[in-house]
């Protein structure tokens, strides 16, 4: 056990391949950190647009299946051009609501599948000249943009543990306060007093227990799983051959090119917590496995992936940066989504309990942006402004998600990501106070 820890403190932690008996929990560690927002996507869709029960359990194994594929494209690489190899969680992104949603409005799901298609061809294309901007990218802005992760995900782990009743003032019950906190106060006491393997699986424990535990006060549904099937086979094309209009790929397009700056921010982010460098190649690498998973979702009935910002608070947390672990973590969403009835099981996590977690996990990816800005000389009135004013921006669409929807719908889908915005602004607020000579 001694030498395993000393394992995860050599400087290759990333490439290191740890025994069975600590991958599997760990990689089921990241599965249940990242479960919630994987199926969020599709669930939001078929609530809107009133798909059926049978389309509805489908999509969601198809988002299971298709971000297995993608983490382990990530993870393992492809060649020596696609992948990061890096422990990247790949999910799909919350950024593709608004778009499928108008594009599904009038009941076609092939364009929705098309649109995405073309989407992720795009961004294939396009990552060899993306990764250029990486000079864009200094302590400055990197450690801005990865506050900026952080603390814009912090409400969504507010809002799970008001319950899942939305944003802003909700009124929270006794048990949810309870099971809530004491989740949080579990992993905490894990973290501290725990020895090596059992502080690393804190969040692990604080899912579980606390799962049990909202079971036991009736917080949890298990018709669910009791109406799911046992066994589902993913299908290219199972709603028929896709189409692609206008419409659909243009809006698909710009989707992809904001997940494009937010991903940018989160590989970043995965190098600061790993201690690798993200550089040019390595970036285009992770955005054409990106492109290139987001073509296959869209051939097997799922749509755009993104990287997911929880990982990165689960490698903080747990100080495991093994890309073998998530790899294993892809592996089990490939098996969990060949069986309804499993997946059903995991979904009936409380809101609480994630949201107990996810202040974790959320809270540490902000810190993780604070310490890279201590390598910026805040003496500086730019440097501070212009950590000032993207936290700011990026706060203002997070209190109004809406606050831009007055402006072309093509600026309105760009401004309102609160990643996106505060990185734009960061890039262009260092610009303008340093210049091209610091924006290496």
């Amino acid at each position: 056990m001694e030498t395993v820890a000393n394992n995860l403190n050599q400087q290759d932690a990333v490439n290191e391949w740890l025994p069975l008996r600590w991958s599997v929990p760990l990689g089921f560690q990241q599965l249940l950190a990242a479960y919630a927002s994987i199926i969020i996507a599709p669930l939001v869709l078929a609530s809107a647009l009133d798909w059926s029960q049978e389309q509805t359990t489908y999509l969601v194994a198809a988002g299971l299946f298709g971000s297995g594929i993608a983490t382990l494209i990530q993870c393992l690489g492809i060649g020596s051009f696609i992948g990061t190899r890096l422990p990247v969680v790949q999910g799909t992104t919350v950024a593709v609501i608004p778009p499928l949603l108008a594009i599904g409005a009038d009941g076609d799901l092939t364009a929705m599948f098309g649109g995405t298609i073309v989407g992720g061809a795009v961004c294939l294309m396009l990552a060899g000249s993306w990764s250029r901007l990486l000079r864009f990218f200094p302590p400055l802005v990197t450690g801005t943009v990865i506050t900026v992760i952080g603390v814009s995900l912090l409400p969504v782990a507010v809002m799970w543990l008001s319950g899942g009743r939305g944003f802003g003032a909700q009124q929270t019950q006794v048990p949810e306060i309870a099971l809530g906190l004491g989740t949080l106060i579990l992993v905490l006491i894990v973290m501290r007093l725990g020895n090596s393997f059992f502080s690393r699986t804190a969040i692990l424990i604080g899912l579980v227990l606390g799962s049990i535990a909202g079971a036991l006060m009736g917080m949890s549904d298990f018709n669910s799983v009791t109406d799911a099937g046992w066994a589902s086979l993913p299908l290219p094309f199972a709603f028929g051959a896709p189409t692609f209009t206008v419409a659909a790929c243009s809006a698909m397009t710009v989707t992809m090119l904001v997940t494009m700056v937010e991903s940018t921010g989160d590989y970043l982010a995965v190098g600061e917590v790993c201690e690798e460098t993200v550089d040019q190649r390595r970036l285009a690498a992770g955005l054409r496995a990106e492109g290139l998973a987001t073509m296959l979702g869209g051939v097997f009935n799922a749509f755009p992936f993104t990287t997911f910002s929880q990982s990165i608070g689960v490698i903080r947390v747990s100080g495991v940066r093994s890309r073998y672990v998530v790899a294993i973590m892809g592996v089990m969403l490939v098996a969990i989504s060949l069986s309804p009835k499993i997946a059903a099981v995991v979904a009936n996590i409380p809101l609480p309990v994630l949201g107990g977690c996810g202040l974790v996990l959320f809270g540490s990816i902000a810190a993780t942006g604070i310490q890279t800005l201590r390598k910026v000389n805040f003496d500086d009135t730019g440097n501070v402004l212009t950590v000032g004013i993207s936290l700011g921006a990026a706060m203002l669409v997070v209190a109004n998600p809406i606050y831009f929807s007055a402006l072309p719908k093509a600026a309105a889908d760009i401004l309102n990501n609160p990643i996106t915005l505060g990185a734009v602004c960061a890039v262009v607020l260092n610009l303008s106070f340093n210049g091209l000579a610091k924006a290496h």
